[in-house]
């Protein structure tokens, strides 16, 4: 609303001279219009330097050329742990990671995305062994690290979207499926936010697409009234391109926007289903002894909220199920709370968040058959992390810095494992 008014009042002063010249009821009227047209043009091109995710979610400003966008950030990560024997020390660990986001028109109601992404560092190594999915390890310390690590920059995105009007999209190519799935306002961001992999997206969605998420795939979201989505997408099963139509991945969300309190909130429902899995990955599921569980499918079901309270504090929680004869944790709940505006600082952010991982009884009794001394218990994680704007940036521009505190107890679901603290420092930098 306020950059509508700026932009009026310039044009207007701009074009008072012209206006003084005009006579007459109908010459003004017409003024009026075409002030009106050209302030509405002045907006599209303001809303068209921001970068706009699949969710509709602001990142950060592109540059844009002839109707091509591009623009980025660098990460760095650096972490160390407390806690552990001395024989199992774990020296500190940096990683760097950076991405590049491309955006061209494609037609009138068409676009092209393709994302750059560059990895290296491998983060913490040597601590003890958290709760693992079947396509990775998603209760992980540090979310920004990618499976590949090398000097190398990576497409991991490139896809069409179409906009057929206000309540169809349809989009085809290589996707990041947890962009699309899953979403919260308050813990989806590794950049920004939390960076434990837990509290980035669910643990209890076995994804499909490559050990980062990305794979190809087709994907619909339907809006059929305003503050409703129905989404639903089928995705290449391991992100090979291989048997891609043989045994995908599915997943179907219905997202509903509120007005709780007359504050902004988001609810969301899904459902999920995964047909098989890489044979490597047998290792991390219920029974890594059972070559079976190669083709076993895989479902699950649950909810991500968030829910602004005031203008400086909003809550969030997610929590699902997935089968316990798949995987070694069948449920997970996480919650936590978020503050921004604090110290006098409107752009510095805190977050809380507690999460907690469920053995299931197939994993329990596979630890009881061959590690006896195995004493089983449910996975607890703890983070906070202060984001800091430095020098007038804003959520998703300019520098930041973030110190963060994550704390492990249980890690992988042993009892008398050894309690983890890891501490760190991310600095972000977008372009």
């Amino acid at each position: 609303m306020v950059i509508r008014l700026i932009l009026m009042m310039g044009v207007f002063l701009l074009t008072l001279p012209m206006a003084a010249f005009a006579a007459g009821a109908a010459d003004s009227q017409a003024d009026i219009e075409a002030l009106k047209k050209r302030v509405d043009e002045l907006e599209k091109r303001v809303d068209g330097t921001e970068r706009v995710d699949e969710r509709g979610h602001r990142l950060h400003p592109v540059h844009s050329a002839y109707g091509l966008k591009i623009g980025g950030g660098v990460t760095m990560t650096g972490q160390g742990v407390y806690g552990l024997k001395p024989g199992n020390k774990q020296p500190g660990a940096a990683a760097l990671s950076a991405d590049i986001s491309i955006e061209s028109p494609v037609g009138a109601d068409g676009r092209v995305v393709g994302v750059l992404d560059l990895q290296h560092g491998a983060g913490l190594t040597n601590i003890p062994p958290l709760f693992k999915s079947p396509n990775g390890s998603p209760t992980g310390t540090n979310a920004d690290v990618e499976s590949f690590d090398d000097d190398q920059l990576h497409v991991t995105e490139f896809y069409y979207e179409y906009n057929a009007d206000d309540a169809f999209v349809l989009t085809v190519g290589q996707m990041n499926l947890t962009g699309y799935f899953d979403a919260n306002a308050y813990a989806n961001n590794e950049r920004t936010q939390f960076l434990a992999n837990a509290f980035v997206n669910n643990p209890a969605i076995e994804f499909g697409g490559t050990d980062n998420f990305y794979g190809p795939g087709v994907m619909v979201t339907y809006t059929p009234f305003k503050g409703v989505d129905l989404i639903a997408g089928a995705f290449d099963n391991n992100g090979d391109y291989v048997e891609t139509f043989d045994s995908p991945f599915s997943m179907a969300e219905l997202d509903v926007k509120t007005g709780l309190f007359g504050r902004e909130g988001n609810y969301r429902f899904y459902y999920w289903n995964r047909q098989g899995r890489p044979a490597a990955s047998v290792a991390d599921t219920a029974n890594p002894n059972d070559p079976a569980l190669e083709k076993a499918a895989n479902q699950g079901a649950g909810i991500s909220l968030d829910q602004e309270l005031t203008d400086g504090a909003g809550v969030w929680l997610r929590a699902s199920v997935q089968r316990h004869k798949v995987a070694q944790s069948d449920r997970f709940v996480s919650a936590g709370l978020n503050f921004k505006g604090v110290a006098g600082r409107s752009e510095d952010t805190i977050g809380l968040g507690y999460g907690v991982s469920f053995m299931g009884k197939d994993y329990k009794g596979y630890l009881a058959d061959n590690q006896p001394s195995f004493r089983t218990a449910a996975e607890h994680y703890v983070e906070v992390y202060y984001d800091a704007a430095v020098a007038g940036a804003t959520e998703n521009t300019g520098f930041h810095a973030a110190p963060d505190f994550q704390y492990i107890v249980n890690p992988g679901g042993a009892a008398n494992g050894a309690k983890v603290f890891v501490y760190g420092m991310r600095l972000q930098a977008f372009f």
